[in-house]
């Protein structure tokens, strides 16, 4: 039995991810590398509370809220590989009768709404922890780690950008124009909050 994402080292998923499966794919990549990002805010947390007093419960209070993020990340990832292969195995349904054609559209329909969910579901957290980095921890950071902070920040907005990117390629199969038309929006919508942070 396949180990967690999270429980392969770096060069396992990484060799996972460049073999001929087509999961994990890049939204299980976006989820990791939004992983590692909570993982350098973490990271900038502790060595600026190593050193705080006034601000030390405040800024641990922070960092565990950044270790449920990214908690929930690592088990998106999961979720998102999960989602594309209930695609890969729609479209290996038979569709030899006119009740396997609807049966095999009805679970595509399904599928692809399930993996338009999950991007979305990245992009709130994205939103979240860049609002918590920017407004919560940022100001209390030690100057010499602040950027590190900042880089964490940076690909959490390239994560979100490029969920929209996922949201849309498979919106792009849902034959209900309003669900396609509603999550769409959503996905726009965090990402023009997240020009606001």
């Amino acid at each position: 039995m396949q180990k967690k994402f999270e429980e392969m080292t770096l060069k396992e998923y990484n060799d996972l991810l460049a073999s001929k499966s087509p999961t994990p794919g890049g939204g299980s990549a976006l989820c990791q590398v939004g992983a590692i990002a909570c993982s350098l805010i973490e990271m900038s947390v502790n060595v600026t509370a190593a050193k705080a007093t006034e601000t030390h419960d405040y800024l641990l209070t922070q960092r565990e809220a950044v270790a449920r993020a990214k908690r929930a990340l690592q088990a998106l990832s999961e979720d998102d590989a999960a989602a594309f292969q209930r695609i890969v195995d729609g479209l290996h349904m038979p569709k030899n009768t006119d009740e396997e054609v609807k049966t095999r559209k009805y679970e595509l329909q399904k599928a692809y709404h399930r993996a338009a969910l999950v991007p979305l579901d990245v992009m709130g957290l994205c939103r979240e922890l860049i609002r918590i980095s920017t407004v919560r921890i940022a100001p209390l950071l030690n100057n010499y780690i602040a950027d590190d902070c900042k880089i964490a920040v940076d690909l959490l907005r390239s994560v979100a950008a490029n969920c929209l990117r996922n949201v849309y390629a498979n919106t792009a199969f849902i034959s209900d124009g309003e669900l396609a038309a509603s999550l769409n929006k959503k996905g726009e919508t965090i990402l023009s909050e997240l020009k606001t942070l």
